[in-house]
């Protein structure tokens, strides 16, 4: 074969292979209206096949792209594009399965590319994008275990006058759909992809706060060794009692050496108040506490803030703190602690959790650095540095009821039963006994045994009440006990949750937890200092005797000379209660004084003095006892002798 035979040939193959191919590849004009309406856009997929979504958007008024992608790491869904942060994707990937799954062709619009940008289905990964592009789409991609991903479609614009209709394209064709979709089902923003409630708590499980207010620079030396100069104001701990609704100081301390950080006490003056509204915000803020941000913290920093000596000579994990507003110190103890260049609270919960809330630098978008002193007031975010610990004093302690003492003879009888020897007492008792009782002690014999029965009723109730209140003792330890574990447990979750990560937080919500003195304390109104005395009325205070008027018994207060008139009987009549000496002696009434037993309609109505009798029977200070007369026969039975006519 020549030259020109072969080379006829090989083009023959080329040709036929060419056209092979050609006619392997599906053409656009395969796909027809007829064929495609009623179609589903998507194969249908399990969830739990999928292990990677990325979303890609493209921003037309910044110019940008946003990426967001989440991606299971074994059971979890993380985010990598923040450091692996745990991502709340089971929802969100339920909504997305759902968005694209059963996702009907209601019409095909066009198969032209040139059109693309018309209805929105721009690819955004496209490489041939410029800054004024428009008409770009969001790319929906969800790849699993299998080769080539399960969804892979661009949204487009809305379809005008319609029910949630969108222009749609698969990303490897030109086709256009009209399909009713939803693009808020693939939101790019962090804060959709994970539990943001950064706390977790209820405003009235608050039971104290402490504010520690005070600002730290930190920075690196030439030497590359730690700086920090701190400034410290005030430290304040304030209680809100559940019972009446409002704030109280524990303790309010003013810094006399700020630099120091060397403190004294302080009061609230007496035109001085806690500021209810901007506390109560606070508890408010607190739970509004929303992440939406994080950042991957230095390896070498464990949960307990604890430094090593290799993460203290590791400049690179200094800087990533201190960039944010952190530093960690030593302490006069010898433990570690961590400044913040914004101060700290101490939310004291009513199960014993504390959450230690340290406030870094506000959050600089790259490329966006305010200018020198606009950083707060451009300030949108800020860092915040998390931990928790367990404050058992916190928690109540059980009140225990006392136990009632049982009877000696009991306790002796205890004691015996637990020997098992008689004691010396009872067997002397034995001894004791007459051989033949006499004739009283045998006509008592029923009343000394039901004497006997009642001291053993007596003591077996008072034994099953001991028994009782120990039981509900016992009940209020373990109750107690319970609780202290299980806020010791919920610390070492909430740490393990905290411990990686430095978090950001809106800054408007760290401006009303962190407050300063003015903040808390404020002056009393002018018109709550008046009415503090505006309860006496202008004929005196209540109880007052009217001024100028003598002073009626019952209607105001006893004179200053003279005490009040009391239940109790004077020392008088305390004596009169029992009898002279002349009276014990009569064992029987004399016949005049047997007609006077029952008193007369007088002298039954006289059982207590009167007015003029409590005030005269009273003897004076200087009066000697002695000289009082006596209750006897001689004064009582003249006077009876004198009434008994008159009956």
């Amino acid at each position: 074969m020549n030259e020109s035979s072969k080379t006829v040939t090989f083009l023959a193959v080329a040709a036929a292979a060419c056209l092979a191919a050609y006619l392997s590849v599906p053409k656009s004009a395969e796909f027809n209206a007829d064929d495609e309406v009623g179609r589903q856009l998507t194969k249908a997929f399990d969830v739990d096949k999928a292990d990677r979504m990325k979303i890609t958007r493209f921003d037309e008024d910044a110019a940008s792209l946003s990426k967001f992608e989440v991606a299971r790491d074994g059971n979890l869904w993380t985010i990598p594009s923040k450091g692996g942060y745990p991502a709340d994707a089971q929802t969100q990937m339920a909504e997305a399965r759902t968005g694209v799954l059963d996702r009907e062709i209601l019409r095909v619009v066009t198969g032209n590319p040139a059109e693309h940008a018309t209805y929105g289905v721009v690819d955004p990964e496209s490489p041939k994008l410029d800054a004024g592009q428009t008409g770009v789409g969001t790319r929906v991609t969800v790849t699993g275990e299998e080769d080539g991903p399960l969804v892979d479609l661009i949204i487009g614009h809305e379809v005008k006058d319609s029910d949630g209709n969108h222009f749609v394209r698969r990303a490897n064709q030109d086709f256009v759909y009209v399909v009713k979709i939803n693009p808020e089902d693939f939101s790019t923003t962090f804060e959709d992809w994970i539990e943001d409630d950064l706390l977790k708590i209820s405003p009235w499980d608050i039971a104290q706060v402490e504010i520690n207010d005070y600002s730290a620079e930190m920075y690196l030396s030439q030497q590359g060794g730690l700086g920090v100069e701190t400034d410290y104001r005030t430290d304040m701990t304030l209680r809100y009692d559940d019972s009446d609704s409002k704030w109280a100081p524990v303790t309010l301390k003013q810094a006399t050496n700020p630099r120091r950080g060397v403190f004294e006490e302080f009061t609230l003056g007496e035109d001085q108040e806690l500021n209810a509204d901007k506390l109560g915000d606070l508890k408010n803020a607190l739970d509004d506490l929303r992440i939406v941000d994080v950042a991957k913290k230095p390896a070498g920093l464990s949960k307990d803030l604890k430094a090593g000596e290799d993460f203290m000579r590791d400049n690179e994990a200094l800087l990533s703190l201190i960039q944010r507003g952190f530093a960690p110190v030593g302490t006069q103890s010898g433990a570690s602690d961590l400044l913040a260049s914004s101060g700290e609270v101490i939310c004291t919960m009513k199960d014993g959790v504390e959450y230690v809330l340290r406030f870094g630098n506000p959050q600089v978008e790259t490329g966006a650095a305010p200018a020198e002193g606009d950083a707060e007031r451009e300030a949108v975010n800020r860092y915040l540095f998390v931990m928790a610990r367990f404050n058992e004093d916190a928690i109540a302690k059980p009140e225990l009821e006392d136990l009632p003492e049982l009877p000696e003879t009991v306790q002796e009888a205890e004691a015996q039963e637990e020997s098992g020897d008689p004691t010396d007492d009872a067997e002397g008792d034995v001894e004791q006994q007459p051989e033949e009782p006499s004739e009283e002690s045998e006509g008592n014999d029923d009343g000394g045994e039901e004497a006997d029965a009642e001291p053993d009723a007596s003591t077996e109730e008072l034994t099953a009440e001991r028994k009782e209140i120990e039981q509900r003792n016992q009940r209020k330890l373990d109750e107690y006990a319970d609780k202290v574990a299980e806020g010791k447990q919920k610390v070492s979750d909430l740490n393990a949750r905290f411990g990686d990560w430095y978090y950001v937080i809106s800054n408007d919500v760290f401006k009303k937890i962190h407050l300063s003195r003015d903040d808390v304390i404020k002056q009393k109104d002018a018109d709550e200092d008046d009415g503090g005395e505006s309860d006496a009325s202008p004929l005196g205070t209540a109880g007052s005797a009217i001024p100028g008027m003598p002073n009626f018994g019952g209607l105001g207060a006893p004179p200053a000379d003279q005490p009040a008139a009391s239940d109790e009987p004077t020392g008088e009549e305390a004596t009169t209660d029992e009898p002279t000496g002349e009276e014990a002696t009569t064992d029987e009434p004399t016949g005049e004084e047997a007609t006077t037993d029952e008193p007369t309609g007088e002298e039954a109505t006289t059982g207590e003095p009167t007015g003029e009798e409590a005030s005269s029977d009273e003897p004076a200070a200087s009066e000697p006892a002695s000289e009082q007369p006596a209750a006897d026969g001689s004064t009582a039975d003249e006077s009876a002798g004198e009434e008994q006519p008159q009956g």
